[in-house]
């Protein structure tokens, strides 16, 4: 196996840019390794203890790419072209959204809520179905 770095650095940029011109995402630093492992490279040993997203993040000025990361999600590293602008967004596809908290009481949250309900025109008023469920949550309760 080889133990170059700069064969790395070359398929670095090659992935991130085809990645990034056939489906304008980041090449995930997570399919890196498999990567150069099946092109017979010892990236370990190449990089010498050094992790591969440091490695990353010091070769990219002048290897044609940038180093991306997700704002929340620790693991998500991807790297595009030099000179692209992306960045991941908070809110993930699957990924369920934050509660809000309510300041306050949540009963009394919930008895203000119904209150501001009961000032809606009778048709409007029919149409709103709140399944009991909501309403516990609402509560604080499971």
């Amino acid at each position: 196996m080889e133990t170059n770095a700069e064969p790395i650095t070359k398929i670095l940029k090659e992935k991130a840019d085809q990645m990034w011109s056939e489906l304008s995402q980041p090449y995930l630093l997570s399919l890196a390794g498999p990567e150069l492992k099946s092109r017979g490279i010892d990236y370990l040993a190449a990089l010498g203890g050094e992790r591969l997203k440091a490695f990353v993040r010091r070769t990219a000025p002048q290897s044609g790419y940038r180093l991306v990361e997700h704002p929340t999600q620790k693991a998500k590293v991807g790297i595009v072209p030099s000179g692209i602008d992306f960045q991941f967004s908070e809110a993930e596809e699957g990924a369920e959204p934050a509660r809000p908290r309510v300041p306050g009481n949540n009963a009394q949250v919930l008895v203000a809520f119904l209150r501001a309900l009961r000032n809606l025109p009778g048709d409007d008023l029919d149409k709103v179905i709140i399944p009991t469920r909501v309403l516990v949550r609402i509560l604080g309760q499971k």
